[in-house]
């Protein structure tokens, strides 16, 4: 598995938002299974754990 990179969210709907990710949020991800898709793994700074990777689209993420 490829070692996570740090992101910042950029773009987040009704979905994302409930799982914590908020534009602004920084966050670590890995590739998904697609090009244009990244699987969050940890938000950093946040009180809980993800419970499983979050799909996104790498457009919603900008490098850190």
């Amino acid at each position: 598995m490829a070692a996570p990179k740090t992101y910042t969210v950029v773009e987040a709907d009704f979905y994302d938002q409930q799982e914590g990710l908020t534009v602004g949020a920084t966050v670590e991800a890995i590739p998904g299974s697609s090009a244009d898709q990244l699987l969050v793994t940890q938000i950093i700074g946040h009180a809980f754990p993800l419970d499983e990777p979050v799909a996104m689209y790498a457009s919603q993420l900008q490098a850190a």
